[in-house]
């Protein structure tokens, strides 16, 4: 392979029959000029930037510190083995530039916080254990201090590379709705919820399942009319809630929530009620 154009020590692009191909490996280009070869056994990966952004991924390459690109393939093809899926090419393009953004604001002592932290890290959780490797590794590396939240800002990034997964802004509004149910709950009984606890989990789950049952036009659970009048009675304010949510959920989603749902909602909001009210203890002492 000739070498076409060095983009770093780390990284050229090379043509083959008439088309680009980015190759990357330690030192690859290192005391190499344009029309020198390259050594195969210093390529460690090598791909064909077909994707929008081969461009700007060029230049990614020619302006982020080499610690930064380095780091990021190695979180890359961590994430590969542990979650054993190839990914979108992009990814190569969306975390580079993502973390060397992420630890220029750490840099400079700016703090930015994701509020989605920890419904990104009850809905993705192979890919913010990541992350969160991911971080130590940043932080060992590059002796810089990162929010907590940085796990998860890397956990969507790899989800959304995933080749079998939808994109970004899917990703995004199901995090973002499951959210927005959380703090709807917390407002209802002014409260927080306690998000580490068993049952906030097993609530998270369900609500994460019926999202995308309601997008898909389908029903998770079916409830008969004597059970669905006892739990109203029985747990009126839960049941009060959960139909506050579907109501809400009617308007966000465009489909109907059936009242079935609505029970089994307030069923699950019933069990997580003492996890309120110990989360709402603890802020008081």
């Amino acid at each position: 392979m000739i070498i076409h154009k060095i983009l770093n020590n780390n990284a050229v692009v090379v043509k083959e029959n008439g088309q680009e191909r980015i190759v990357m490996g330690p030192g690859i280009a290192f005391g190499k000029k344009k029309k020198d070869p390259i050594q195969a056994t210093k390529i460690e990966k090598m791909f064909i930037p077909s994707f929008e952004n081969a461009e700007q991924f060029k230049e990614i390459l020619t302006t982020t510190p080499l610690e930064i690109i380095d780091l990021s393939e190695r979180i890359i093809s961590h994430a590969e083995g542990e979650l054993q899926t190839p990914f979108h090419d992009y990814i190569h393009v969306s975390l580079t530039d993502h973390l060397a953004h992420a630890v220029r604001l750490a840099r400079e002592q700016l703090v930015v916080h994701n509020r989605l932290a920890e419904e990104i890290r009850l809905l993705y959780g192979p890919e913010y254990a990541i992350g969160e490797w991911a971080v130590l590794e940043l932080e060992r590396a590059l002796q810089v201090t990162l929010p907590k939240e940085e796990a998860a800002n890397i956990a969507l990034h790899l989800y959304n590379a995933r080749q079998t997964h939808p994109n970004m802004a899917t990703a995004l509004q199901a995090v973002t709705l499951l959210n927005e149910l959380r703090e709807q709950i917390e407002v209802f009984f002014g409260q927080t919820i306690e998000t580490s606890s068993m049952t906030y989990y097993r609530f998270f789950t369900h609500m994460k399942l019926v999202l995308a049952r309601i997008e898909q036009g389908e029903t998770l659970h079916d409830m008969d009319d004597v059970i669905l009048s006892a739990v109203k009675t029985r747990y009126a304010d839960a049941y009060a809630c959960a139909s506050q949510m579907g109501n809400w959920l009617t308007i966000e989603l465009e489909t109907r929530v059936p009242e079935s749902e609505i029970g089994y909602m307030a069923l699950h909001i019933e069990r997580i009620r003492p996890d309120l009210e110990r989360s709402s203890t603890y802020e008081n002492l």
